[in-house]
């Protein structure tokens, strides 16, 4: 895409797919790394991402907007618009100040995501629902004196503090005793917290038996 070209959705998703390869289990691993790569931003191809943010879109019904935490680039706009024909209403916050630098480059503007610390959010910043796709099975902050536990409460609190609707995260889970360096988390511990911190509260283990979604309606 010519730099002095308008941006459209269409045009930097050809560019995408060209930069990533027809093939989905092969990334690039030149400069262009960071701003195209599926690994750069945790996921082992770019088919497991799309996947992933797939199951995560099950629940946003048409027409609502996202506030996306963690959202590395902002590749969930990306993704929105190869599988659905209308526009996704987003916004995406992440304190890696890299790839929000890699998002900008690669997007040039047209996804609106921000270098923001979740927990500082302003009042007014709320969307229909807040996602976190897979975020929270890493710690990425240095406070060392709130576990992990609280860390994941905490975070949840945020983001329903800041849904209109609703909130949509997935997590991984404790049940395949897998050591795969992730935070993994009992599904039913979740559910239990979720449902008396929340009420109306769903969890979605059809995916794998290591990941899980975890479902808040307002």
């Amino acid at each position: 895409m010519a730099k002095d070209d308008k941006p459209t959705v269409k045009g930097v998703l050809e560019e995408y797919q060209q930069a990533t390869d027809t093939n989905p289990e092969v990334e690039p691993i030149d400069i262009d790394y960071l701003q195209y790569s599926a690994e750069a931003v945790g996921y082992a191809n770019r088919g497991q991402q799309w996947d992933l943010y797939r199951s995560i879109t099950n629940y946003i019904p048409e027409g609502d907007s996202v506030l996306d935490f963690g959202c590395a680039r902002g590749d969930f706009k990306l993704f929105h618009a190869s599988d659905f024909k209308f526009d996704l209403d987003y916004i995406g916050i992440d304190v890696n100040e890299n790839l929000i630098k890699a998002g900008e480059e690669v997007y040039e503007g047209m996804v609106d995501i921000r270098l923001q610390d979740w927990f500082s959010l302003p009042n007014d910043l709320k969307q229909d629902w807040c996602i976190n796709v897979g975020s929270l099975n890493l710690r990425y902050d240095a406070d060392i004196k709130t576990t992990d536990d609280e860390y994941l409460k905490n975070t949840i609190q945020i983001m329903h503090d800041h849904a209109n609707k609703g909130v949509v995260a997935l997590l991984t889970s404790n049940i395949s005793d897998v050591d795969d360096g992730l935070i993994n988390r009992d599904p039913g511990a979740i559910l239990n917290w979720a449902q008396k911190t929340f009420g109306n509260v769903a969890i979605d283990h059809s995916f794998s038996n290591g990941l899980f979604i975890l479902i808040i309606y307002k």
